[in-house]
């Protein structure tokens, strides 16, 4: 193989090096939070996890989270914007997943899970609760549903008694703040997002997929397709835009981290005390950020009049 053959891998190399600089210079906050993101990955990954084998949730915090999490610094640097939103979007889509098959096929180990939660979806948080609220589960579909929203009801009641501490920050239910924050980072990728995967000849949805590749030793399939490129004052608004959304997944994680510590009882009083402080110095962040994004499209509109 000639050298000329890795001219694209020497390009990618320099165009991250170039947007490292130009993010360093004009967004610094942005690697400060993505730093953050990588580190509460880890920092708040269970005791338990390594002796609990059959836990879901913790084999998607290892295995597709923390790399995930490292994926997006990769993906920001080469100012790829929809693989970042896309693995924003599965560290969500896979710790909900996990919480899921965790409460409710706990006796079950980790492979009888994915098989188990294949139909798993996070709009159906949303639909099974409208649902309830208009009174239409038992009166227009079968058992089967019936017994599934269930499923997602109670756990949704669960998670919001759990996090209940932040409805009056959050504005609502803690499941409605998680499930608003994936659909929103769905809605720029939608036509990927909904693609389906093939493994083993057969057709799978995307996040389990996912789950099955980190199990033969994968890495999630989140590598971009697209040619790196260069960042320029054009994209400073979509690295604001990635920010905002990197601070929201960031505390969806924390908040399902948290959630799951106490459904399951999986962590202990110090872990979980360690989850409640980086939610609310998540919070805190989003504060902090929300006001700079202010004054800078403030001072931009009236520069502009």
């Amino acid at each position: 193989m000639g050298a000329g053959e890795f001219k694209p891998c020497r390009a990618a190399c320099d165009f991250c090096e170039s947007n490292l600089r130009f993010i360093s210079g004009n967004r610094p906050g942005l690697l400060k939070d993505l730093s953050d993101l990588i580190g509460d990955a880890y920092d708040l990954m269970p005791a338990t996890a390594r002796s609990n084998p059959n836990s879901l949730f913790t084999f998607t915090l290892m295995n597709l989270v923390q790399p995930l999490a490292n994926y997006i610094l990769h993906s920001v640097l080469e100012c790829a914007p929809y693989s970042t939103l896309s693995s924003m979007r599965l560290i969500i889509e896979s710790l909900a997943v996990g919480l899921y098959a965790d409460r409710w096929f706990s006796n079950d180990n980790v492979v009888s899970k994915v098989t188990l939660v294949k139909e798993f979806g996070m709009g159906r948080f949303r639909r099974c609760k409208k649902m309830e609220e208009r009174e239409e589960m038992e009166e227009s579909h079968g058992n089967d549903h019936l017994s599934l929203c269930n499923q997602y009801n109670a756990l949704s009641r669960e998670v919001n008694d759990t996090l209940d501490w932040l409805r009056g920050l959050l504005g609502g239910d803690a499941v409605d703040f998680i499930y608003e924050v994936y659909n929103d980072l769905s809605k720029p990728i939608h036509a990927v997002a909904m693609i389906d995967a093939k493994f083993n000849d057969r057709y799978v949805r995307f996040f389990h997929g996912a789950i099955f590749l980190s199990m033969v030793g994968e890495f999630p399939p989140m590598r971009t397709a697209v040619m790196p490129a260069e960042c320029g004052e054009d994209d400073l608004v979509i690295l604001d835009a990635i920010h905002w959304d990197l601070l929201l997944t960031r505390l969806s994680m924390n908040m399902l981290i948290y959630a799951w510590g106490v459904v399951t009882k999986g962590m202990s009083n110090g872990e979980l005390e360690k989850a409640k402080a980086k939610i609310k110095e998540t919070l805190k962040r989003i504060e902090e950020v929300y006001k700079e994004l202010e004054n800078r499209y403030r001072n931009k509109t009236e520069t502009n009049h």
